[in-house]
C-alpha cells in the first residue's frame, strides 16, 4: 500500500432536505454551525473516523446546471457523512441520548420522510493532491472485491434516534 497500511474504510452518507418554509441561509446556520458542531463531538467520543457536511444550495445548483452535465443533478440540501472502521462505532451513535436529542432539534430544520442513507466503502487514489494507493506498475494497490465485501453485518439494528 502507500505510505499507510490498508485499513477498511465505511462511510454512511445521509442525504437530507431542508423544510420548505426554512431559508437556505437560516439551515446553513444550524446544520453548520449548530448540529454539526454538537455531532462532531459525539462522533469523536465513539471513534468515528471523519465527519463532513456536503452543503448544496441553490446556488451551487445553479453552478451544477451552467456545467452543461449530461447527467440529474442531486437537489439535496446537505449530505452527512461518518466514516468508520467498524460498525459498532455507530450502533453507539446511535444509542447516545445527546445524538438522539440533536434529531428532535433537526426536526424543525430537516424533511426526515424524504432522507436516502448509502452504506459505501472507500478507495482513495488522491490525498492532499498527491497520488495514493497506486503501484509502481500504475494499478491500483487497493485489496481486491472479495476482500472488501468481507465485513460482518451488525447483530441488532441501529438505535431509534431519529
Amino acid at each position: 500500500m502507500s505510505e499507510t497500511e490498508y485499513k477498511k474504510v465505511l462511510r454512511l452518507a445521509g442525504s437530507y432536505y431542508k423544510l420548505p418554509e426554512v431559508s437556505e441561509e437560516d439551515f446553513h446556520a444550524f446544520i453548520s454551525s449548530d448540529h454539526a458542531v454538537k455531532a462532531a463531538k459525539i462522533h469523536e467520543k465513539y471513534g468515528i473516523l471523519h465527519y463532513q457536511l456536503a452543503i448544496g444550495t441553490s446556488h451551487t445548483r445553479d453552478l451544477a446546471y451552467g456545467l452543461k452535465l449530461p447527467w440529474k443533478i442531486d437537489d439535496h440540501d446537505v449530505t452527512i457523512e461518518y466514516y468508520f472502521t467498524d460498525v459498532s462505532a455507530l450502533l453507539a451513535v446511535s444509542a447516545d441520548e445527546e445524538f438522539k436529542a440533536l434529531h428532535v432539534d433537526a426536526e424543525k430544520f430537516v424533511r426526515l420522510d424524504a432522507t436516502t442513507v448509502a452504506v459505501t466503502w472507500v478507495e482513495v487514489f488522491l490525498k492532499d493532491g498527491k497520488l495514493v494507493n497506486i503501484g509502481p506498475d500504475g494499478k491500483s494497490q487497493h485489496p481486491p472485491f472479495a476482500e472488501r465485501i468481507d465485513f460482518a453485518l451488525p447483530d441488532k439494528p441501529a438505535a431509534k434516534y431519529y
